[in-house]
Order: C-alpha cells, then sequence, then structure tokens
C-alpha cells in the first residue's frame, strides 16, 4: 500500500498506535518527509509518504530495512535505514527520528550525554493556567488609583480591584528571555493557595457577572467550584523560581520568573518550578540554545512555514547534562546575564552547552548542520 499521510503521524503522541500497528503488521518498503518541500497543495498541509507490505514470514536474524527519503527546499537527501532504528527508543508507539546517519548518530550523543528531563530533579512541565474563556480575563491595565484599577478588554471598559489582577506571560508575547508587546494581566479568582476564593469582590464579580452562562458551561468545571473558578493553577505558583516557554515557534523561547513574581503563564505556555535560582538561569540557558534548539526540533511536531509543537512531552524527552551541579556552575551565570538584558551571543550559549554536556562541536556538528538546512 501506498499512502499519503500527515508527517505529524511520525512524531505526535496521537500517532503511536498508527506507529505500532505498522512496525507489528507490515515490512515498511519507503518513507518520505514532504514537510520541508516546496508547496504542492493549496491546503497548509505537511504530507507525509509511507509504502508498506504485509508482513511475510522471515529468519530470527533478518534486519528489514526501509528507504528513506526527505525532500528538503534545495536537495533531497536519500538513505537505508533498519526499520526497528526509525524509533526513538523501544517504549509501545515511540516516536519516529527521520535522520540521515551522521545527524541520528550526533542526535544520539546529545541524548547519551544527559538525562532525560522528566527523569531529571525538574520532573515533568506544567501546562500554563487555562481560563476557558480567555475574553472574560485577560485585560490591560489603563491607570490605578489608590486599590482600583481601570481595565479594559476590547471595546469594554471597567474598574476591578487592584488585588484581583496578575501579570500574565502567554507565548504569543514570550520572547526569548522577556515578553514582548503591550502588558497584559489576568483577573485571578483564586486565593494564595491557589483554590477558588468563596466570594468575589463587588468590582470583580460585575466584571466577569457577564459572563456567568459561558464560564458556568466550561467542561473543566466540575463539581462544586465556583463558576469563576479557573484551571491548572500549579504554574502560577511563585513561591519558587520558575523558567516558562512557548508552546509553539520556529525555536524554544524560554524566560526565568524570579521567586516572588505572580506573573501567570498561560496554557500557550510551559512552565517548570525550581529549587534555585541559579537552576532556573541553568535551564533557561539551555531551552533558549542552538544546540537545544536543534535536538528538539527533531522530534517536536512540524508546524507551518517550519514551525515546531515544544509540548510537554516533547521537552519532556531532553536529555539534561549528567553531571547538573557542574553543568549549572557554567550555565546560570549566562542565564542571570541574559535576565538583566546581556544576552549572551549564540556562539557563547553554544559553547556553554557543549561543556556542560562534555561534548565537542564536530560531534554535534552534523545536527546543528541538517537542523539549519531543514529551517
Amino acid at each position: 500500500m501506498a499512502l499519503l499521510l500527515p508527517s505529524k503521524l511520525w512524531r505526535s503522541l496521537a500517532g503511536g498506535g498508527v506507529r505500532q500497528l505498522l512496525l507489528d503488521r507490515t515490512e515498511l518498503v519507503a518513507l518520505e518527509d514532504l514537510a520541508e518541500s516546496p508547496a504542492q497543495f493549496e491546503a497548509a498541509v505537511y504530507p507525509s509518504l509511507l509504502v508498506s507490505r504485509k508482513r511475510t514470514p522471515s529468519p530470527a536474524t533478518a534486519q528489514p530495512r526501509c528507504d528513506a527519503k526527505v525532500r528538503l527546499r534545495d536537495r533531497v537527501v536519500r538513505w537505508s535505514v533498519r526499520t526497528e532504528a526509525l524509533r526513538f527508543d523501544d517504549t509501545p508507539g515511540s516516536p519516529w527520528i527521520l535522520l540521515p546517519p551522521p545527524a541520528r548518530n550526533a542526535f544520539e550523543r546529545v541524548r547519551s550525554a544527559g538525562t532525560p528531563f522528566a527523569g531529571s530533579a525538574f520532573g515533568r512541565p506544567m501546562l500554563g493556567v487555562k481560563t476557558g474563556c480567555n475574553g472574560a480575563y485577560i485585560v490591560h491595565v489603563d491607570g490605578i488609583e489608590d486599590d482600583v484599577a481601570s481595565i479594559s478588554a476590547g471595546d469594554r471598559r471597567g474598574r476591578i480591584e487592584r488585588e484581583m489582577l496578575r501579570p500574565l506571560v502567554r507565548g504569543e508575547t514570550l520572547g526569548a528571555w522577556r515578553t514582548t508587546g503591550q502588558r497584559e494581566y489576568l483577573v485571578w479568582p483564586h486565593c494564595n493557595n491557589n483554590l477558588p476564593r468563596k466570594e468575589l469582590p463587588a468590582l470583580a464579580r460585575r466584571w466577569l457577572l457577564p459572563f456567568r452562562d459561558q464560564l458556568g458551561s466550561r467542561t473543566d468545571l466540575h463539581g462544586r467550584l465556583p463558576w469563576w473558578t479557573v484551571f491548572r493553577t500549579e504554574s502560577a505558583r511563585y513561591e519558587r523560581a520558575r523558567v516558562v516557554w512557548a508552546d509553539f515557534g520556529l525555536t524554544p523561547r524560554a524566560m526565568v520568573i524570579e521567586p516572588g513574581d505572580p506573573i501567570v503563564p498561560l496554557n500557550t505556555c510551559y512552565a517548570i518550578s525550581c529549587t534555585t535560582l541559579d537552576d532556573a538561569h541553568g535551564l533557561a540557558v539551555l531551552l533558549n540554545n542552538p544546540l537545544v534548539s536543534a535536538w528538539l526540533n527533531v522530534v517536536a511536531e512540524p508546524a507551518r512555514g517550519g514551525y515546531r509543537r515544544y509540548l510537554g512531552w516533547t521537552v519532556s524527552l531532553l536529555p539534561l547534562p549528567s553531571d547538573w551541579e557542574c553543568a549549572r556552575e557554567r550555565l546560570a551565570p549566562l542565564g542571570a546575564r541574559a535576565m538583566s538584558r546581556d544576552v549572551p551571543s549564540d556562539d557563547e550559549l553554544l559553547a556553554a552547552a557543549l561543556d556542560a554536556y562534555r561534548l565537542t562541536l564536530a560531534e554535534i556538528q552534523p545536527l546543528l548542520s541538517w537542523t539549519s538546512h531543514c529551517d
């Protein structure tokens, strides 16, 4: 059979069942990634070509191979690969890594130099806060008088208790090391312990009341939660330093939020809570790093125009340097510099990452070169 399929099937979590089915029941003949080739369709699609045939009995020592091909804007790259070697790892439904041998070897060198993010002391990333109705909660502050703020959202104007507002960052306004554009705020109907308030102050209630029916019908609202509740609030806790990054972009974009800063990341961001500020600065250096960008762009789901989706499961696969304490000493000063608006160059960031992973430029150059061609 020959099928034209979305290329994200080979990387996304949703495609895990399809990948396992193909490995279990068919022999892959050819796999061709067309996502980076010149547009062939009017619609925004990221196609790939799969050719496979029904599996036939074969000797136990046989190692089936597949013809792999990637079409780039200016060239075509072909190679032959053992079917099992397409997989990221041995877990069922594992993503497939479509890289020619030199780039795949470099990719594996980085992986072997670290511990997966999800298995490190940082744990798994948290998705940002979900409102289910951004129009009700996201506002601009036009002025402040004593304990009351004048706010606006589109054509709507109003006043609200100052204590009910927290600064906001979302993926669209998150750049490397800092936010961009006009500052936004979130109407925050929760207490400091992140539980929803039992009652709203008068001005906040008046602001949210026109949305009551819409807020009350949100699918995340269950049990006896008040209708003004927002969800997934763990990432908004600010006792410790946090690193947040945008879930979508050409490259990862991350910034550090210092302890005590009440910024709320929206659910177009992911966040990690860090034990120390140095941990946060070191981690941000990696996430804003050309080496990590090249590695993540191999496994991240593709989107239009070379964009990628840096979802929680994707970043959970990222290897962090095995000796994190030593790596942190090298990385954290650069992160502190960047957050104070003295942003290091890409060459400085790359050199620091190579030291942290104890790798040489020659070892990872094929990966950097490959991803630069794809971009």
